[in-house]
């Protein structure tokens, strides 16, 4: 049986498009290219992951998608599956770059340097969408950290750590 720590949550079966079986899902915290292959997403129907297999995915909107199921041909039985989540398997999914991946859950994550070891805490993501910055306070000092996946080069969500790997001089300013 496949659990939710095995997945990840691809987004909400909203309604149904057209009258063929086909669903408008709208994404969570993935999108459409983030997954690697069609293969099975598993929709949450009474506390249980139900395997279905995708048929196609035809991305509608930056938020949104048209999603096929193999089995489900009418507006009927996808009415049954609205309003459910849909999660798929962990390796179904690209691994993101640093660059893309979401950064506003960082807070508090402890910040270690790749040579130097522990620096500080994360705080804010600030600065603008084209060159943004991540907050590390330590000991009354606030040091600025390009995100940037030359610098970020891992971020361990269990562990609430960030490792990086500072240019030459950044945490001595």
């Amino acid at each position: 049986m496949i659990t939710r720590d095995k997945c990840l949550l691809l987004g909400t079966l909203t309604k149904p498009h057209g009258v063929k079986g086909s669903v408008l899902l709208w994404f969570r915290d993935l999108k459409a290219e983030d997954i690697k292959e069609k293969g099975t997403a598993f929709v949450e129907i009474d506390g249980l992951l139900v395997p279905f297999f995708i048929e196609n995915v035809q991305e509608k909107s930056r938020d949104t998608a048209i999603l096929k199921f193999a089995g489900i041909h009418s507006e009927t039985q996808v009415k049954e599956l609205a309003g459910h989540l849909v999660y798929v398997l962990k390796e179904q999914v690209k691994r993101k770059r640093r660059s893309e991946a979401p950064l506003q859950h960082l807070s508090g994550y402890r910040v270690n340097d790749r040579h130097r070891g522990f620096i500080g805490l994360a705080g804010e993501i600030v600065g603008i969408a084209s060159n943004p910055l991540l907050e590390v306070h330590h000991e009354g000092r606030e040091i600025l950290v390009p995100v940037h996946e030359d610098i970020i080069l891992d971020i361990n969500d269990k562990d609430k750590v960030i490792v990086i790997e500072a240019p030459e001089g950044l945490l001595d300013l």
